[in-house]
């Protein structure tokens, strides 16, 4: 029993190095008593996963980390590559600290929106704060990514990742989803890397697309589209336009 709490409470101290991050903070002695002798385990040491990226059918326990994201592609972010994001999680590890961590130079207008077993959670620069958070704590927050990159062929990239849920020199098992709202009508969907496969699957329609993964590892995701206007010569000047400035920046 000591052995398997210690392993859950290393996790806990290393936990998801997400795009953006969310860590758990140093613990307090009286704080690490409590965890080490508590018998509410939800994790075994023998589903950690030693190895690189690997697709899962279903997880095990199906009470895993939860990481979803809605975006939202406009006719802006074709300009400066800003998209709005909802993220939530669910299903966080009940711990007394930890942070979110997003890029300073890559998001902006970092809002909580909502929050379920957690204490107290705000903004602190560029970063979420968490205190004291529950067991099936939930928490949604809203904000705008520098994200999506014109790649100078004709199509767009929307870049997420690496999404990891980390033990040391392995993984645990967790599920990430993704929701795009393609508001930015001359976009059509091209692909994703990964493509879909056993434990990740991808649905999509001429305004949006759908991703859900099971997954151990680091995984990485890049959702491609087609500018449907790129072959029209003063579209393709103005499109040149564009990146010629967001170079500038």
């Amino acid at each position: 029993m000591f052995r398997s709490k210690l392993a859950v409470f290393t996790i806990s101290l290393f936990l998801l190095g997400l795009s953006p991050g969310i860590y758990s903070q140093q613990l307090t002695p009286e704080q690490m008593e409590e965890w080490l002798f508590d018998d509410s385990d939800t994790l075994a040491i023998d589903e950690v996963n030693e190895g690189e990226l690997a697709f899962v059918k279903k997880a095990k326990n199906e009470d895993v980390h939860h990481h979803h994201n809605k975006m939202i592609i406009t006719d802006s972010s074709l300009e400066d590559g800003w998209v709005a994001i909802e993220q939530c999680h669910s299903n966080l590890d009940a711990v007394p600290l930890a942070q979110i961590l997003f890029s300073k130079t890559r998001s902006r207008n970092l809002k909580v929106s909502h929050s379920e077993n957690i204490a107290k959670a705000w903004v602190e620069e560029n970063t979420v704060q968490l205190e004291d958070i529950g067991k099936q704590a939930m928490l949604c927050i809203t904000a705008e990514t520098r994200s999506f990159v014109y790649n100078g062929d004709g199509t767009y990239s929307l870049m997420s990742g690496p999404f990891m849920r980390r033990f040391l020199d392995g993984y645990y098992p967790m599920r990430v989803t993704m929701d795009v709202d393609i508001k930015a009508k001359r976009l059509r969907f091209y692909e994703t890397t990964p493509p879909a496969q056993d434990g990740l699957k991808v649905w999509r329609s001429a305004g949006a697309v759908h991703l859900e993964a099971w997954f151990e590892g680091r995984l990485s995701t890049e959702i491609r589209f087609h500018d449907l206007v790129i072959g029209d010569p003063v579209a393709k000047r103005e499109s040149n336009a564009r990146i010629a400035k967001l170079k500038a920046k």
